[in-house]
């Protein structure tokens, strides 16, 4: 494919959706509205949507379920996908052009192949720069706040493919949480999207623009659950970093503290850094000093992190009444656990 290969994509073509979330429905709305065929939805399965809706409560322009199409077109909820049936599920619905929306499926060569230059995905970056997942999380890891998005065809790599749109690198207002990262990218996603379309319904050509991959690197998906936990012996900025980037609608940046002899989870869902010099020997760290009404003081090597309460999450509902005096700590093989990452627990195959 050259650098200057230039597509069109069919008038009131069939697609089928692929993937979750706010952008997905998004999408369906606008063929809807602009009177495309009626598109089929392809996603993982129902209790991760149902998980996905629990985090995301009560937080606005943050979350659109996939169940919410069930009674507007065909949803696909599936385990695993090999090639043979997603071909008989594509065909049977006369499918001409595939979209992905934060598709946890891996597409083999049979389907790339047959879908040829008609497979799209709409990642949450500016590509080539921060391929793979867990985009929002790392983005505050390093104290970025900008947020982006591109429409590109998938190929055999990782968000590798050739890019039809791309937005402009947007700032996002108030703290770097992945909240507020996810509604400004919604907001991006929706304007890529309408732009998207309306090139399609006007007979507009895409450019195509290969990606250079000497200016972009990779990084995995990141899972909270078992990531997330925090190593006390890191600095309490980036300890403080941590914590904002596995929180809402992310389970929470996790340790452990005792009570009555046992390991109590901890989950942290915010916090704030305040440096300071009092308190410079790795042995303080995690040390909880101070506890009031409403936040609680804890010691790292390079400052303390206030933490409200109300940020708190203890497992299995235990209320512990008090915690100054006690330690947050992790275990070895958390610790490992967060360095080396998860497997992958979407282990899904298109």
């Amino acid at each position: 494919m050259n650098r200057n290969m230039k597509i069109y994509i069919k008038n009131k073509s069939k697609f089928a959706l692929i993937g979750h979330g706010y952008h997905l429905n998004t999408l369906f709305d606008e063929l809807i509205l602009n009177k495309f065929p009626k598109p089929i939805i392809i996603t993982h399965l129902k209790k991760y949507h149902k998980r996905d809706i629990r985090e995301a409560k009560g937080i606005a322009n943050l979350y659109k379920s996939v169940i919410e199409l069930e009674k507007k077109t065909k949803v696909y909820y599936l385990k695993t996908l090999d090639s043979k049936s997603a071909l008989s599920i594509l065909s049977k619905n006369k499918v001409d052009y595939i979209f992905c929306c934060s598709g946890r499926f891996i597409f083999k060569d049979n389907i790339i192949n047959q879908y040829k230059n008609k497979i799209f995905n709409i990642h949450g970056t500016m590509l080539p720069e921060e391929k793979g997942g867990g985009t929002y999380t790392y983005r505050i890891f390093n104290k970025k706040k900008f947020c982006a998005a591109t429409i590109h065809l998938i190929d055999k790599g990782i968000d590798t493919g050739d890019v039809l749109l791309a937005s402009k690198k947007e700032k996002v207002n108030g703290e770097i949480l992945p909240k507020n990262f996810l509604i400004k990218t919604n907001k991006i996603y929706t304007k890529l999207i309408k732009l998207f379309i309306k090139k399609i319904i006007n007979h507009k050509r895409f450019i195509l623009k290969k990606q250079n991959p000497s200016k972009g690197f990779y990084l995995p998906r990141f899972y909270t659950d078992v990531s997330g936990a925090i190593n006390w012996n890191w600095s309490g900025e980036n300890i403080n970093l941590f914590i904002k980037g596995c929180s809402t609608p992310y389970s929470g940046a996790f340790c452990f503290v005792k009570f009555n002899v046992k390991d109590i989870k901890v989950k942290i869902l915010n916090s704030k850094f305040v440096k300071t010099k009092d308190f410079i020997h790795p042995w303080f760290s995690g040390k909880i000093i101070n506890e009031d009404d409403i936040n609680i003081r804890v010691l790292t090597s390079s400052g303390q992190l206030i933490i409200n309460k109300k940020d708190i999450v203890f497992e299995k509902n235990y209320n512990l009444k008090k915690l100054e005096g006690k330690t947050f700590y992790n275990t070895h093989n958390f610790l490992l656990n967060s360095v080396n990452h998860a497997p992958n627990i979407f282990k899904f195959k298109l």
